[in-house]
Protein backbone atom coordinates (compact mmCIF):
# COMPACT_ATOMS: atom_id res chain seq x y z
CA UNK A 1 0.00 0.00 0.00
CA UNK A 2 1.44 3.24 -0.95
CA UNK A 3 1.53 5.92 0.85
CA UNK A 4 -0.96 8.54 -0.16
CA UNK A 5 -3.44 5.51 -0.32
CA UNK A 6 -2.50 4.93 3.81
CA UNK A 7 -3.43 8.42 5.00
CA UNK A 8 -6.70 8.86 2.74
CA UNK A 9 -8.44 5.86 5.34
CA UNK A 10 -6.18 7.58 8.46
CA UNK A 11 -7.01 10.92 7.74
CA UNK A 12 -10.82 9.66 7.67
CA UNK A 13 -10.80 7.75 10.60
CA UNK A 14 -9.52 10.57 12.44
CA UNK A 15 -11.96 12.74 10.90
CA UNK A 16 -14.67 10.04 12.74
CA UNK A 17 -13.07 10.30 16.12
CA UNK A 18 -12.88 13.97 15.70
CA UNK A 19 -16.68 14.13 14.75
CA UNK A 20 -17.88 11.40 17.49
CA UNK A 21 -15.95 13.48 20.72
CA UNK A 22 -17.39 16.78 19.52
CA UNK A 23 -20.88 14.91 19.18
CA UNK A 24 -20.47 13.95 22.70
CA UNK A 25 -18.95 17.35 23.95
CA UNK A 26 -21.61 19.33 22.14
CA UNK A 27 -24.91 17.72 22.60
CA UNK A 28 -23.85 16.29 26.50
CA UNK A 29 -24.35 12.76 25.64
CA UNK A 30 -24.52 10.98 29.03
CA UNK A 31 -21.24 8.16 29.18
CA UNK A 32 -23.51 5.54 29.47
CA UNK A 33 -25.33 6.49 26.38
CA UNK A 34 -22.38 7.00 24.22
CA UNK A 35 -19.09 8.12 26.01
CA UNK A 36 -16.49 10.03 24.40
CA UNK A 37 -13.32 9.15 22.65
CA UNK A 38 -11.09 10.23 25.65
CA UNK A 39 -13.96 8.12 28.15
CA UNK A 40 -12.90 4.95 25.97
CA UNK A 41 -9.41 6.07 25.52
CA UNK A 42 -9.21 6.21 29.59
CA UNK A 43 -10.89 2.96 29.99
CA UNK A 44 -8.08 1.06 28.06
CA UNK A 45 -5.48 2.44 29.79
CA UNK A 46 -6.92 2.19 33.22
CA UNK A 47 -7.10 -1.39 32.77
CA UNK A 48 -4.28 -2.76 30.36
CA UNK A 49 -3.41 -5.88 31.88
CA UNK A 50 -7.46 -7.12 32.06
CA UNK A 51 -7.77 -5.83 28.48
CA UNK A 52 -4.65 -7.95 27.95
CA UNK A 53 -5.84 -11.45 28.85
CA UNK A 54 -9.02 -11.02 27.42
CA UNK A 55 -7.91 -10.25 24.14
CA UNK A 56 -5.11 -13.03 24.46
CA UNK A 57 -8.33 -15.55 24.77
CA UNK A 58 -10.39 -14.15 21.90
CA UNK A 59 -6.87 -14.32 20.16
CA UNK A 60 -6.22 -18.40 20.56
CA UNK A 61 -10.07 -18.90 19.89
CA UNK A 62 -9.94 -17.40 16.80
CA UNK A 63 -6.71 -18.91 15.50
CA UNK A 64 -7.74 -22.23 16.53
CA UNK A 65 -11.25 -21.62 14.49
CA UNK A 66 -9.51 -19.98 11.61
CA UNK A 67 -7.12 -23.27 11.31
CA UNK A 68 -9.33 -25.36 11.49
CA UNK A 69 -11.03 -24.04 8.83
CA UNK A 70 -8.28 -23.37 6.35
CA UNK A 71 -7.64 -27.54 6.82
CA UNK A 72 -10.96 -28.50 6.92
CA UNK A 73 -12.21 -26.23 4.05
CA UNK A 74 -9.19 -27.16 1.68
CA UNK A 75 -10.00 -30.87 2.33
CA UNK A 76 -13.52 -30.45 1.40
CA UNK A 77 -12.64 -28.41 -1.70
CA UNK A 78 -10.44 -30.81 -2.66
CA UNK A 79 -13.05 -33.57 -2.61
CA UNK A 80 -15.25 -32.02 -4.26
CA UNK A 81 -13.11 -31.09 -7.37
CA UNK A 82 -12.53 -34.85 -7.66
CA UNK A 83 -15.79 -36.34 -7.00
CA UNK A 84 -18.82 -34.89 -8.56
CA UNK A 85 -21.53 -37.06 -6.33
CA UNK A 86 -19.57 -35.43 -3.75
CA UNK A 87 -20.02 -31.93 -4.82
CA UNK A 88 -23.13 -32.44 -5.58
CA UNK A 89 -23.52 -34.25 -1.88
CA UNK A 90 -22.06 -31.74 -0.32
CA UNK A 91 -22.80 -28.45 -1.43
CA UNK A 92 -26.29 -27.86 -0.10
CA UNK A 93 -25.14 -29.11 3.32
CA UNK A 94 -22.34 -26.69 3.31
CA UNK A 95 -25.25 -24.18 2.32
CA UNK A 96 -27.34 -24.91 5.53
CA UNK A 97 -24.58 -24.18 7.56
CA UNK A 98 -24.60 -21.01 6.39
CA UNK A 99 -27.71 -19.79 6.74
CA UNK A 100 -28.42 -21.29 10.01
CA UNK A 101 -28.12 -18.26 11.84
CA UNK A 102 -24.69 -19.09 14.32
CA UNK A 103 -26.46 -17.83 17.88
CA UNK A 104 -28.76 -20.50 17.05
CA UNK A 105 -26.52 -23.09 17.16
CA UNK A 106 -23.97 -22.03 19.86
CA UNK A 107 -26.18 -22.72 22.77
CA UNK A 108 -26.07 -26.31 21.27
CA UNK A 109 -22.57 -26.57 21.13
CA UNK A 110 -22.68 -25.30 24.62
CA UNK A 111 -24.62 -28.33 25.63
CA UNK A 112 -22.69 -30.75 24.13
CA UNK A 113 -19.22 -29.69 24.58
CA UNK A 114 -19.65 -27.59 27.93
CA UNK A 115 -18.54 -23.61 28.49
CA UNK A 116 -14.56 -23.88 27.44
CA UNK A 117 -12.97 -23.03 24.47
CA UNK A 118 -13.92 -25.53 22.59
CA UNK A 119 -17.28 -24.17 21.80
CA UNK A 120 -16.14 -20.85 20.97
CA UNK A 121 -13.79 -22.68 18.68
CA UNK A 122 -16.18 -24.39 16.45
CA UNK A 123 -18.38 -20.95 16.10
CA UNK A 124 -15.36 -19.76 14.76
CA UNK A 125 -14.50 -22.81 12.70
CA UNK A 126 -18.16 -22.82 11.64
CA UNK A 127 -18.44 -19.18 10.32
CA UNK A 128 -15.11 -19.55 8.78
CA UNK A 129 -15.04 -22.60 6.97
CA UNK A 130 -16.94 -21.92 4.40
CA UNK A 131 -15.30 -19.01 1.86
CA UNK A 132 -12.28 -21.23 2.12
CA UNK A 133 -13.95 -24.16 0.70
CA UNK A 134 -15.68 -21.83 -2.16
CA UNK A 135 -12.41 -20.26 -3.06
CA UNK A 136 -10.25 -23.07 -2.78
CA UNK A 137 -12.73 -24.49 -5.07
CA UNK A 138 -12.92 -22.17 -7.16
CA UNK A 139 -8.94 -22.03 -7.70
CA UNK A 140 -8.69 -26.05 -7.96
CA UNK A 141 -11.36 -26.13 -10.93
CA UNK A 142 -9.88 -22.81 -12.87
CA UNK A 143 -7.22 -24.93 -14.41
CA UNK A 144 -6.11 -24.68 -17.86
CA UNK A 145 -8.03 -27.80 -19.56
CA UNK A 146 -4.84 -27.61 -22.14
CA UNK A 147 -2.37 -28.11 -19.06
CA UNK A 148 -4.49 -30.64 -17.83
CA UNK A 149 -4.77 -33.07 -21.06
CA UNK A 150 -0.83 -32.62 -21.44
CA UNK A 151 -0.14 -33.89 -17.53
CA UNK A 152 -2.76 -37.17 -18.22
CA UNK A 153 -1.06 -37.81 -21.44
CA UNK A 154 2.55 -37.57 -19.95
CA UNK A 155 0.44 -40.62 -17.79
CA UNK A 156 0.75 -38.29 -14.83
CA UNK A 157 -1.22 -39.60 -11.16
CA UNK A 158 -3.76 -37.58 -10.08
CA UNK A 159 -1.85 -35.99 -7.40
CA UNK A 160 0.82 -35.30 -8.97
CA UNK A 161 -1.70 -33.18 -11.22
CA UNK A 162 -2.84 -32.14 -7.81
CA UNK A 163 0.18 -30.71 -6.65
CA UNK A 164 2.00 -29.58 -9.62
CA UNK A 165 -0.86 -28.07 -11.11
CA UNK A 166 -4.29 -27.70 -9.28
CA UNK A 167 -2.78 -27.14 -5.94
CA UNK A 168 -0.25 -23.83 -7.63
CA UNK A 169 -3.13 -22.62 -8.93
CA UNK A 170 -5.19 -22.43 -6.51
CA UNK A 171 -3.12 -20.95 -3.81
CA UNK A 172 -4.08 -17.11 -4.22
CA UNK A 173 -7.55 -18.20 -4.49
CA UNK A 174 -7.09 -19.73 -0.99
CA UNK A 175 -5.29 -16.81 0.58
CA UNK A 176 -8.16 -14.90 -0.57
CA UNK A 177 -10.39 -16.91 1.26
CA UNK A 178 -8.44 -16.58 4.12
CA UNK A 179 -8.60 -12.92 4.45
CA UNK A 180 -12.54 -13.66 4.44
CA UNK A 181 -12.03 -16.55 6.94
CA UNK A 182 -9.77 -14.66 9.71
CA UNK A 183 -12.03 -11.67 9.78
CA UNK A 184 -15.25 -13.98 10.01
CA UNK A 185 -13.27 -16.11 12.60
CA UNK A 186 -13.12 -12.95 14.90
CA UNK A 187 -17.29 -12.78 14.79
CA UNK A 188 -17.87 -16.62 15.34
CA UNK A 189 -15.42 -16.39 18.48
CA UNK A 190 -17.44 -13.34 19.54
CA UNK A 191 -20.49 -15.22 19.44
CA UNK A 192 -19.76 -17.99 20.87
CA UNK A 193 -18.36 -15.74 23.95
CA UNK A 194 -22.01 -13.70 24.16
CA UNK A 195 -23.53 -17.38 25.08
CA UNK A 196 -21.83 -18.98 27.41
CA UNK A 197 -18.19 -17.26 28.76
CA UNK A 198 -16.11 -15.71 31.91
CA UNK A 199 -13.60 -14.46 29.72
CA UNK A 200 -12.84 -12.93 26.20
CA UNK A 201 -13.58 -9.78 24.64
CA UNK A 202 -17.51 -10.63 23.44
CA UNK A 203 -17.57 -11.59 27.60
CA UNK A 204 -16.41 -7.99 28.33
CA UNK A 205 -18.81 -6.53 25.63
CA UNK A 206 -21.82 -8.32 27.33
CA UNK A 207 -20.94 -7.44 30.82
CA UNK A 208 -20.31 -3.87 30.05
CA UNK A 209 -23.62 -3.38 28.21
CA UNK A 210 -25.30 -5.67 31.15
CA UNK A 211 -23.86 -3.25 33.55
CA UNK A 212 -24.25 0.11 31.37
CA UNK A 213 -20.07 0.27 31.46
CA UNK A 214 -20.59 1.75 27.89
CA UNK A 215 -17.05 2.74 27.70
CA UNK A 216 -15.88 -0.58 28.91
CA UNK A 217 -17.70 -2.11 25.77
CA UNK A 218 -16.50 0.04 23.25
CA UNK A 219 -13.19 -0.58 24.49
CA UNK A 220 -13.50 -4.19 24.23
CA UNK A 221 -14.74 -3.29 20.03
CA UNK A 222 -12.04 -1.03 19.65
CA UNK A 223 -9.50 -3.81 20.42
CA UNK A 224 -11.54 -6.27 18.87
CA UNK A 225 -11.72 -3.81 15.42
CA UNK A 226 -8.11 -3.74 15.78
CA UNK A 227 -7.71 -7.46 16.32
CA UNK A 228 -9.73 -8.06 13.16
CA UNK A 229 -7.61 -5.50 10.87
CA UNK A 230 -4.20 -6.73 12.12
CA UNK A 231 -5.41 -10.23 11.18
CA UNK A 232 -6.65 -9.35 7.87
CA UNK A 233 -2.96 -7.55 7.16
CA UNK A 234 -0.90 -10.29 8.62
CA UNK A 235 -2.70 -13.06 5.94
CA UNK A 236 -2.16 -10.26 2.85
CA UNK A 237 1.33 -10.18 4.71
CA UNK A 238 1.84 -14.12 4.07
CA UNK A 239 0.28 -13.83 0.62
CA UNK A 240 2.67 -11.42 -0.73
CA UNK A 241 5.59 -13.60 0.73
CA UNK A 242 4.37 -16.48 -0.31
CA UNK A 243 3.30 -15.49 -3.57
CA UNK A 244 5.05 -12.61 -4.59
CA UNK A 245 4.54 -13.29 -8.37
CA UNK A 246 0.79 -13.66 -7.91
CA UNK A 247 -2.50 -10.83 -8.20
CA UNK A 248 -5.13 -13.32 -6.53
CA UNK A 249 -8.83 -12.39 -6.97
CA UNK A 250 -9.72 -9.45 -5.19
CA UNK A 251 -6.04 -8.10 -4.53
CA UNK A 252 -5.27 -4.92 -5.62
CA UNK A 253 -1.78 -3.08 -4.38
CA UNK A 254 -1.73 -3.71 -0.68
Amino acid sequence: MSLGKGLKPLALFIAILAAWQAATEIFAIPPYLLPSVTDVAFRIAAIPDRLLAHTLVTLYEVLAGFGLAVVVGVVLATLIVHSRFLADALYPLLVITQVTPQVAIAPILVIWFGSGDLPKILVAFFVAFFPMVVNTATGLMQVDEELLDLMRGLRSSRWRIFTMIRLPNALPFMFAGMRISVTLAVIGAVVGEFVAASEGLGYLVFTGTANLDTALTFAAIVILATLGITLFWLVGVARRIALPWASGPGEGEA
